[in-house]
């Protein structure tokens, strides 16, 4: 159903339908992987979308920005649908963190706008730290299912934080958020990233509302390739991260994302 709703609006509301299927249909496989990553391990697909627009494609920084944020609105609603009926959502902790992150995003995309500046100054130095912080926790399993009392405050301060950097280079709400449940406060593994995936969700939906207001908009004619590969590919994240392993696959993440981040501190030295 949902491919053929696809196809019907690609041709109804693009002129040039038969043409963008030819010049954009590796970006279906670019949106699946980043889902399957990012709905595995609750870190956003900017994290390939950001470095395979601006190096492979050359779109501008900004354009690379939209991309990831209208993909992952795809790809991590789909995502936070599979995790949810896997039943490891704690929903009393978005009642704390969602508030919080719509007043960071808000911030990051109308007071502070992202900028050519902003995403390479930024996506670098957060890239290598999540991949820090995932190793980090590579041995962390944890035993509390839902934020104990007392940490609604810095889980509301962590949640803004991770909503101005996803407004920013839309990577950071899922991850910042997650790693906090993780390190702080000994939370299970299964329910953080379910929870960094639901945020990072309504994060990128929130977004992508305010770009297409009051920033211009978002490449349609892009999201509709990469968003096709992002329903997939989320849907599968939570089985495909059990399948391979949650080690192996936070190893291989952890390596990818300080690589993409020191490419881009290398071509910002430059």
């Amino acid at each position: 159903m949902f491919v053929g709703t696809w196809a019907i609006v690609l041709f109804v509301a693009f002129p040039n339908a038969v043409g963008l299927i030819r010049s954009n249909w590796p970006l279906v496989l670019v949106g699946f992987g980043g889902a399957l990553i990012g709905n595995a391990t609750a870190v956003g697909g900017g994290m390939v979308f950001i470095p395979f627009g601006i190096f492979v494609y050359h779109f501008a920084p900004l354009t690379a920005l939209k991309l990831a944020l209208g993909s992952q609105a795809f790809g991590m609603t789909s995502g936070a649908f599979a995790w949810a009926q896997r039943g490891a959502v704690p929903y009393r902790a978005l009642r704390i963190t969602i508030p919080a992150l719509l007043a960071g995003s808000t911030i990051s995309a109308l007071v502070i706008p992202a900028n050519a500046m902003i995403i390479k100054g930024l996506f670098g130095p957060v890239s290598i730290l999540i991949g820090v912080l995932v190793l980090v926790l590579l041995n962390r399993h944890g035993e509390v299912e839902e934020p104990p009392a007392g940490s609604a405050l810095p889980l509301a301060a962590v949640a803004f934080i991770g909503g101005m950097l996803t407004g920013w280079v839309a990577v950071g709400e899922g991850e910042v958020v997650a790693a906090f449940l993780m390190l702080g406060y000994g939370m299970r593994a299964d329910r953080s990233i379910a929870l960094g995936v639901v945020l990072l969700s309504v994060n990128s939906l929130w977004l992508v509302l305010l770009h297409h207001l009051f920033l211009g908009g978002v490449p349609m004619d892009l999201i509709m390739f990469t968003g096709l590969g992002c329903v997939f590919g989320a849907r599968l994240g939570p089985t495909f991260g059990n399948w391979v392993g949650p080690r192996r696959l936070k190893i291989g993440f952890a390596v990818v994302a300080i690589a993409d981040g020191c490419l881009f501190l290398f071509q910002r030295l430059r």
